[in-house]
């Protein structure tokens, strides 16, 4: 039996429909060599833009765990 080797996780990023519409909209702005790169951060997830050196708000398909309105 081959026991199977596993990568750990390091970050688990979740996309709304709104938020892939979104990537496929600004898809060429946004991408380098044709890659999209998309920042995780506790707020939410962020397109970097590598003209300006910002980046736009894709977006947080729900809301974290224990966060309170």
């Amino acid at each position: 039996m081959v026991k199977e080797i596993r990568e750990p996780r390091l970050a688990t990023a979740e996309f709304s429909r709104d938020m892939v519409e979104t990537m496929l909209t600004y898809f060429d702005a946004y991408a380098e060599d044709g890659v999209l790169r998309v920042e995780v951060t506790g707020w939410g997830l962020w397109l970097p833009n590598n003209v300006t050196g910002g980046r736009q708000f894709l977006g947080l398909a729900r809301l974290p765990k224990g966060y309170r309105q």
